[in-house]
Protein backbone atom coordinates (compact mmCIF):
# COMPACT_ATOMS: atom_id res chain seq x y z
CA UNK A 1 0.00 0.00 0.00
CA UNK A 2 1.09 3.61 -0.57
CA UNK A 3 2.52 4.72 2.92
CA UNK A 4 0.36 7.85 4.50
CA UNK A 5 2.87 10.29 5.10
CA UNK A 6 0.33 12.88 6.30
CA UNK A 7 -0.28 10.28 9.33
CA UNK A 8 2.74 10.94 10.10
CA UNK A 9 3.10 14.53 9.74
CA UNK A 10 -0.03 16.01 8.91
CA UNK A 11 2.58 19.25 8.59
CA UNK A 12 4.92 18.30 6.01
CA UNK A 13 4.06 19.84 2.68
CA UNK A 14 6.56 18.27 0.17
CA UNK A 15 8.30 15.19 -0.59
CA UNK A 16 9.73 12.96 -2.96
CA UNK A 17 8.73 9.69 -3.48
CA UNK A 18 8.94 6.54 -6.34
CA UNK A 19 6.58 6.10 -9.04
CA UNK A 20 4.50 2.32 -8.38
CA UNK A 21 2.53 3.18 -11.93
CA UNK A 22 1.70 5.50 -13.96
CA UNK A 23 -1.61 5.57 -16.88
CA UNK A 24 -2.23 8.57 -18.65
CA UNK A 25 -3.54 11.34 -15.71
CA UNK A 26 -3.36 8.97 -13.18
CA UNK A 27 -0.10 8.55 -10.79
CA UNK A 28 0.07 5.85 -8.14
CA UNK A 29 3.39 6.48 -5.66
CA UNK A 30 4.73 4.41 -2.69
CA UNK A 31 4.46 6.86 -0.38
CA UNK A 32 2.40 10.63 -0.49
CA UNK A 33 1.10 13.66 1.58
CA UNK A 34 -1.69 13.87 -0.39
CA UNK A 35 -4.74 13.06 1.39
CA UNK A 36 -7.21 11.22 -0.71
CA UNK A 37 -11.07 12.52 -0.87
CA UNK A 38 -13.12 10.47 1.45
CA UNK A 39 -14.43 10.12 5.50
CA UNK A 40 -15.94 13.35 5.00
CA UNK A 41 -12.89 15.39 4.32
CA UNK A 42 -12.23 16.72 0.56
CA UNK A 43 -9.04 15.46 -1.24
CA UNK A 44 -5.49 17.34 -1.40
CA UNK A 45 -3.96 19.15 -3.81
CA UNK A 46 -1.06 20.94 -5.08
CA UNK A 47 1.16 19.47 -7.92
CA UNK A 48 3.73 16.85 -8.55
CA UNK A 49 7.02 17.70 -10.98
CA UNK A 50 5.21 21.25 -11.49
CA UNK A 51 2.34 19.72 -12.67
CA UNK A 52 -1.35 20.04 -11.16
CA UNK A 53 -2.69 17.90 -8.81
CA UNK A 54 -6.80 17.87 -9.12
CA UNK A 55 -7.45 14.89 -6.48
CA UNK A 56 -6.62 11.84 -4.77
CA UNK A 57 -8.23 8.95 -3.92
CA UNK A 58 -7.56 5.31 -2.23
CA UNK A 59 -8.89 1.87 -3.38
CA UNK A 60 -9.40 -1.05 -1.25
CA UNK A 61 -6.10 -1.59 -0.72
CA UNK A 62 -5.10 2.14 0.78
CA UNK A 63 -3.21 2.84 -2.31
CA UNK A 64 -3.32 6.32 -3.77
CA UNK A 65 -4.48 7.07 -6.93
CA UNK A 66 -3.33 11.13 -8.05
CA UNK A 67 -5.41 12.40 -10.89
CA UNK A 68 -3.15 14.62 -12.71
CA UNK A 69 -4.02 18.07 -15.10
CA UNK A 70 -2.26 16.60 -17.79
CA UNK A 71 -0.38 13.39 -18.84
CA UNK A 72 2.62 12.36 -17.92
CA UNK A 73 5.64 9.84 -19.00
CA UNK A 74 6.17 9.05 -15.73
CA UNK A 75 7.57 5.77 -15.62
CA UNK A 76 7.08 3.02 -12.54
CA UNK A 77 10.76 3.92 -10.61
CA UNK A 78 11.49 7.24 -11.53
CA UNK A 79 11.53 9.34 -8.56
CA UNK A 80 9.05 12.27 -8.18
CA UNK A 81 8.55 15.56 -6.24
CA UNK A 82 5.70 16.16 -4.49
CA UNK A 83 4.26 19.69 -3.32
CA UNK A 84 0.47 20.18 -1.47
CA UNK A 85 -1.34 23.32 -1.63
CA UNK A 86 -0.41 23.66 1.63
CA UNK A 87 -2.45 26.84 2.84
CA UNK A 88 -5.78 24.63 1.25
CA UNK A 89 -4.88 21.74 3.50
CA UNK A 90 -4.20 24.16 6.81
CA UNK A 91 -7.62 25.51 6.53
CA UNK A 92 -9.09 21.70 6.25
CA UNK A 93 -6.86 20.85 9.06
CA UNK A 94 -8.77 24.10 11.01
CA UNK A 95 -12.08 23.01 10.08
CA UNK A 96 -11.57 19.21 10.96
CA UNK A 97 -10.40 20.06 14.11
CA UNK A 98 -13.28 22.50 14.75
CA UNK A 99 -16.28 19.57 13.75
CA UNK A 100 -14.96 17.38 16.44
CA UNK A 101 -14.95 20.24 19.43
CA UNK A 102 -18.48 21.00 18.31
CA UNK A 103 -19.55 17.75 18.92
CA UNK A 104 -18.41 18.18 22.50
CA UNK A 105 -20.97 20.71 24.08
CA UNK A 106 -23.26 19.17 21.68
CA UNK A 107 -22.93 16.17 23.64
CA UNK A 108 -22.60 17.80 26.64
CA UNK A 109 -25.47 20.25 26.73
CA UNK A 110 -28.38 17.55 24.30
CA UNK A 111 -28.14 14.40 25.44
CA UNK A 112 -27.15 11.24 23.19
CA UNK A 113 -26.90 13.65 19.98
CA UNK A 114 -24.84 11.69 17.05
CA UNK A 115 -23.44 13.05 13.63
CA UNK A 116 -25.41 11.91 10.43
CA UNK A 117 -23.23 13.34 8.59
CA UNK A 118 -20.43 15.70 7.64
CA UNK A 119 -18.32 17.38 4.74
CA UNK A 120 -14.91 18.86 5.07
CA UNK A 121 -14.56 21.80 2.32
CA UNK A 122 -11.51 24.32 1.68
CA UNK A 123 -12.82 27.06 2.94
CA UNK A 124 -16.03 25.66 5.32
CA UNK A 125 -17.48 22.92 7.10
CA UNK A 126 -20.98 21.18 7.31
CA UNK A 127 -22.20 18.86 10.03
CA UNK A 128 -25.59 17.20 10.32
CA UNK A 129 -27.11 16.32 13.57
CA UNK A 130 -30.08 14.23 14.80
CA UNK A 131 -31.28 16.77 16.88
CA UNK A 132 -34.57 18.49 17.42
CA UNK A 133 -34.21 21.74 17.38
CA UNK A 134 -31.10 24.65 16.26
CA UNK A 135 -32.04 27.90 16.80
CA UNK A 136 -29.72 30.85 18.16
CA UNK A 137 -29.79 30.03 22.23
CA UNK A 138 -28.57 26.82 20.70
CA UNK A 139 -25.75 28.02 17.91
CA UNK A 140 -24.86 30.16 20.72
CA UNK A 141 -24.00 27.65 23.27
CA UNK A 142 -21.99 25.67 20.69
CA UNK A 143 -19.71 28.79 19.32
CA UNK A 144 -19.18 30.12 22.80
CA UNK A 145 -18.53 26.37 24.43
CA UNK A 146 -16.55 25.29 21.54
CA UNK A 147 -14.16 28.65 21.55
CA UNK A 148 -13.27 28.10 25.37
CA UNK A 149 -12.12 24.69 24.21
CA UNK A 150 -10.23 26.20 21.46
CA UNK A 151 -8.43 28.75 23.63
CA UNK A 152 -8.07 26.11 26.08
CA UNK A 153 -4.87 25.22 23.80
CA UNK A 154 -5.25 21.63 23.62
CA UNK A 155 -2.85 18.71 22.16
CA UNK A 156 -4.40 17.03 18.98
CA UNK A 157 -2.88 13.68 18.85
CA UNK A 158 -3.55 10.45 16.96
CA UNK A 159 -2.48 6.49 17.57
CA UNK A 160 -3.81 3.38 15.88
CA UNK A 161 -5.36 0.99 18.03
CA UNK A 162 -6.51 -2.39 17.58
CA UNK A 163 -9.63 -4.29 17.13
CA UNK A 164 -9.92 -5.39 20.98
CA UNK A 165 -9.16 -1.77 22.30
CA UNK A 166 -12.02 -0.71 20.31
CA UNK A 167 -14.43 -3.47 21.14
CA UNK A 168 -13.57 -2.55 25.19
CA UNK A 169 -14.12 1.21 24.32
CA UNK A 170 -18.20 1.42 24.04
CA UNK A 171 -17.91 5.43 23.94
CA UNK A 172 -15.21 4.52 20.40
CA UNK A 173 -17.22 1.64 19.54
CA UNK A 174 -20.57 3.97 19.99
CA UNK A 175 -18.43 6.04 16.36
CA UNK A 176 -17.72 2.64 14.29
CA UNK A 177 -19.19 2.66 11.05
CA UNK A 178 -21.18 -0.88 12.03
CA UNK A 179 -21.38 -1.49 8.30
CA UNK A 180 -17.71 -1.68 7.04
CA UNK A 181 -15.70 -1.52 10.22
CA UNK A 182 -15.96 -5.41 10.48
CA UNK A 183 -13.00 -5.52 7.95
CA UNK A 184 -10.62 -3.58 9.77
CA UNK A 185 -8.04 -4.83 11.88
CA UNK A 186 -6.84 -1.72 13.25
CA UNK A 187 -8.36 2.03 13.80
CA UNK A 188 -7.23 6.03 14.17
CA UNK A 189 -8.00 7.44 16.78
CA UNK A 190 -7.78 11.16 17.15
CA UNK A 191 -7.92 12.71 20.53
CA UNK A 192 -8.55 16.40 21.75
CA UNK A 193 -6.76 15.64 25.22
CA UNK A 194 -8.16 14.48 27.61
CA UNK A 195 -11.86 15.22 26.84
CA UNK A 196 -12.68 13.79 23.20
CA UNK A 197 -11.69 11.13 21.27
CA UNK A 198 -12.92 9.48 18.01
CA UNK A 199 -12.54 6.85 15.14
CA UNK A 200 -11.13 9.19 12.20
CA UNK A 201 -8.43 9.64 9.36
CA UNK A 202 -8.37 12.83 8.52
CA UNK A 203 -5.82 15.57 8.72
CA UNK A 204 -5.75 17.49 11.92
CA UNK A 205 -3.97 20.64 14.14
CA UNK A 206 -1.99 19.85 16.48
CA UNK A 207 -2.93 22.36 18.81
CA UNK A 208 -6.41 23.61 19.66
CA UNK A 209 -5.62 27.58 19.61
CA UNK A 210 -4.42 27.21 15.45
CA UNK A 211 -7.74 27.07 14.51
CA UNK A 212 -8.51 31.08 15.85
CA UNK A 213 -12.46 31.36 15.96
CA UNK A 214 -15.26 28.95 14.92
CA UNK A 215 -18.28 30.53 14.10
CA UNK A 216 -21.71 29.10 13.25
CA UNK A 217 -22.72 30.96 9.82
CA UNK A 218 -25.96 28.86 8.47
CA UNK A 219 -28.12 26.61 9.83
CA UNK A 220 -30.87 24.27 8.12
CA UNK A 221 -33.78 22.07 8.77
CA UNK A 222 -32.54 18.85 6.80
CA UNK A 223 -36.38 16.51 8.06
CA UNK A 224 -37.35 15.23 10.99
CA UNK A 225 -35.09 15.52 13.86
CA UNK A 226 -32.02 16.24 11.76
CA UNK A 227 -30.50 20.09 11.48
CA UNK A 228 -27.63 20.94 9.06
CA UNK A 229 -25.28 23.76 10.57
CA UNK A 230 -22.38 25.36 8.67
CA UNK A 231 -19.21 26.33 10.20
CA UNK A 232 -15.91 28.54 9.19
CA UNK A 233 -12.60 29.50 11.18
CA UNK A 234 -12.07 32.99 11.40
Amino acid sequence: MTVWLFWQNAYKKEFDAKVVSANGKEVVLDQTCFYPTGGGQISDTGEINGIKVLEAKKDENDNITHFLETETNFNAGDTVHGKIDWDRRYNIMKLHTSAHIIDIPLRKNYGNVMFTGSQIYPDRARMDFNIEKMDDEVVKTLEDESNKIVKMNLDVISRIITREELESNSDLKRLADTTHYEKYKTFRVVEIKGIDAQLDGGTHVAKTDEIGKIKIVKRENKGKNNRRITIIVE
